[in-house]
């Protein structure tokens, strides 16, 4: 059944570009096809997902207060032990890291000069880790802007 419905949506597709079927059925009839097309495109076609925009919400919301305590934490953890003290047991526990995370590490140390401190491995470290998780939220952010395009109606906040 979703088969013939995918077919039948993309069939309908095809005639809406279609000039004479513009006509027949007018504008208002073509706007309305389209919500239909596209209410098939979000519930039918494979690999589709329908997110509700309080969820994308509270999930960026979820994840800046993640981001502050992981910061938070960091900036704790350095101010305790010490950036020296940490590159130490960095570089002590790195051949048991997983491939990954020694991969991650070897791609810092090669963007240090070659006299910089063990400190500033771990500096350096956890500015790209900083960097990463930003991205991480402009792509979340990007969602939830999309979302709310999409439901110009829907709760607004702001975090």
């Amino acid at each position: 059944m979703v088969d013939e419905v995918i077919e039948a949506r993309d069939y309908v597709a095809q005639l809406i570009n279609k000039g004479w079927f513009r006509h027949a059925v007018g504008e208002r009839g073509i706007r309305r096809i389209i919500t239909l097309l596209r209410f098939i495109d979000l519930n039918y076609r494979r690999c589709s997902a329908n997110l509700d925009l309080d969820l994308l919400i509270n999930l960026l919301d979820d994840y800046y207060n993640t981001e502050g305590r992981i910061r938070y934490f960091v900036r704790e953890l350095m101010r305790v032990q010490g950036y020296d003290n940490v590159a130490r047991q960095l570089i002590n526990a790195y051949p048991v890291l997983p491939p990954d995370l020694r991969e991650f590490l070897d791609k810092v140390a090669k963007s240090l000069p070659s006299d910089a401190t063990p400190g500033a491995l771990v500096e350096q470290a956890i500015n790209e880790l900083m960097k990463e998780l930003e991205s991480f939220r402009e792509r979340l952010i990007s969602i939830v802007n999309a979302a709310r395009s999409q439901c110009p109606k829907a709760y607004n906040q702001t975090s």
